[in-house]
């Protein structure tokens, strides 16, 4: 005989007190059942949508009918991108800001103008998006990665200062899901090496270490505002600077290695990375309105951690000390296999999906490990700059247990899912008690 099933406030009650008794029954159920695996044909916890992403308003129309009409479209004479470098330069605080077409391009021209050439090496996250590693292989330098915390997801302090070589030119972390990496320990490693300091923020825009914002704590930042991050504007990019000389030769670099306002005059090495006047029209009215939507994050973000730690084997992501706001771009969640009965990240990721939690996916795979790499490291380009000896040893070096753990034992929740209620936090937990109570059965 089938035991009665428990209602959500039942349910959600297990949870709070560690989950230790069985919700379900041990034989299989016929027919749906709201204690059987939606995956396996149960009812899922949840059919409500979520928010979507992005959102508009009448003054992102109203912005883009004003750039459209006013004809002037391209970085030189639109109105909004200077505007908005304007405004998002005084919203961090920083000296300058240089708008690119995406994030990536902002870390492209980051490390140009820092110099970092073939032969280089930049220490980088390899828990990241590839944008980081593909910036520093565009100038044929070498992406030395760095192990992951696995607590907090981000380059860990403690394996940057071994991994300093004298071709070093620069330490690039990733405030990784919105959350800050430990920028005290890194400053205090890249001012020891007289080392610059990239901090890649791209899914960080109100992200704060002890009150300062990221992308102002090293000696350049980079953001995105690409149509999946919290300040969405399509696909535009930034590269921020309190140093006036890096924001002059980023506008020159953006400009094909032309100054700005020296008529046809090419000082030096550069390419096309001006933006259309569209993509900052959208930031501007986007900027008006993203600050309250943020809030909301953080604090469904704070009860969904609380709740979702009691559930065994559940590991949210965690913060360094210093952390004093994150954008929670994503949520990140650890999963002790174990706890699940053995299953695998694709198999969580599926049947917390099929519960009605769309959202639930793989970050990132261990990027030290993509074959990309070792196709830089084998061309023709690598191999006259590099002997055989140094990627040899890059090779034997390139060893990251604690990431390979990680990509291999996490799933993230997108940001959409973080702007409803608390009711919709609850459905969440409730979707991954449900696994974890029934994970046995996916390995039936």
């Amino acid at each position: 005989m089938l035991t009665k099933p428990l209602s959500r406030r039942e349910f959600l009650g297990a949870t709070a007190v560690g989950l230790t008794a069985s919700v379900v029954p041990a034989a299989p159920a016929v027919g749906p059942s709201p204690n059987v695996l939606a995956v396996q044909g149960g009812t899922p916890v949840r059919t409500k949508p979520f928010a979507s992403w992005p959102q508009t308003q009448e003054l992102d129309e109203a912005n883009i009918l004003k750039a459209l009409r006013n004809h002037r479209w391209c970085t030189f004479d639109g109105e909004f991108i200077p505007k908005f470098e304007q405004t998002w330069a005084k919203h961090l605080g920083a000296g300058g800001c240089v708008m690119t077409p995406c994030g990536t391009h902002a870390i492209h021209m980051a490390l140009e103008v820092l110099d970092v050439e073939p032969g280089d090496e930049v220490l980088v996250a390899p828990f990241s998006f590839i944008a980081d590693v593909a910036a520093i292989l565009l100038c044929h330098a070498l992406p030395v990665f760095v192990d992951t915390d696995l607590a907090t997801f981000q380059m860990d302090p403690e394996d940057i200062e071994h991994r300093i070589t004298e071709n070093t030119r620069a330490i690039m972390p990733c405030h990784i899901l919105g959350a800050p990496a430990d920028m005290d320990r890194i400053n205090a490693i890249a001012r020891k090496h007289n080392l610059p300091v990239v901090e890649d923020a791209c899914q960080s825009h109100v992200t704060t270490w002890k009150g300062k914002r990221a992308g102002t704590l090293g000696t350049l930042g980079c953001f995105s505002f690409q149509e999946s991050k919290v300040l969405p504007g399509g696909e535009a990019g930034a590269m921020v600077s309190d140093n006036p000389d890096l924001i002059a030769a980023a506008y020159t670099f953006r400009d094909w290695g032309r100054p700005p306002k020296r008529g046809e005059t090419f000082v030096t090495r550069g390419t096309k990375y001006r933006i259309s006047d569209f993509a900052a029209a959208v930031l501007m009215a986007q900027i008006t309105r993203f600050e309250p939507l943020c809030v909301v994050r953080e604090q469904n973000a704070a009860y969904l951690k609380e709740r979702i730690s009691m559930i065994p084997g559940l590991m949210p992501q965690e913060y360094y000390p210093g952390t004093t706001r994150c954008s929670h771009y994503n949520f990140g969640i650890r999963f002790d296999r174990a706890k699940f009965a053995g299953i695998t990240q694709a198999q969580l990721i599926k049947a917390v999906s099929a519960e009605g939690i769309p959202s639930v996916t793989s970050s990132t795979p261990p990027l030290n490990r993509e074959p990309y790499l070792e196709k830089a490291l084998t061309s023709r380009g690598f191999q006259r700059i590099y002997s055989k000896e140094r990627l040899d040893r890059y090779r034997e070096q390139n060893v990251l247990p604690r990431n390979d753990e990680l990509c291999a034992t996490h799933v993230v929740l997108g940001h959409e899912l973080l702007m409803g209620t608390k009711a919709d936090m609850d459905d969440i937990v409730e979707a991954f008690a449900k696994v974890q109570k029934n994970a046995a059965a996916l390995k039936a």
